[in-house]
């Protein structure tokens, strides 16, 4: 009888576990999803992206966010590549806007 009310309490202990950190987990993403928005919608806004160069750069950004999450002591490397591949999307009018504001808005995806 006592053995079976461990193991009832223990599933119990067991499941709030489980449903705590799936909850941190999908909060972890959507605050990285938001970031990633944020940083779409601010380029768009100051260096005036297209609707295609704006979906592209989230796919760049999920797969930075992707690649960091994997490998985090290649962080640099990833940034500056997917530097490289926002800066490629770029007309010459955009790039001079861009190069302005790069720094403080990698700022805060980072």
């Amino acid at each position: 009888m006592n053995n079976l009310r461990f193991n009832k309490y223990g599933i119990i202990i067991f499941l709030l576990i489980l449903f705590v950190t799936t909850n941190v987990f999908s909060k972890s993403l959507l605050q990285d999803d938001k970031k990633i928005n944020e940083f779409a919608s601010t380029l768009k806004q100051k260096v005036l992206l297209n609707n295609n160069q704006e979906a592209a750069i989230i796919g760049i950004l999920s797969e930075l966010q992707k690649n960091i999450s994997s490998k985090p002591e290649n962080k640099s490397d990833f940034v500056k590549d997917a530097q490289s591949k926002v800066e490629k999307l770029l007309d010459n009018k955009q790039k001079m806007k861009y190069d302005i504001i790069k720094n403080d808005i990698w700022k805060k995806i980072l």
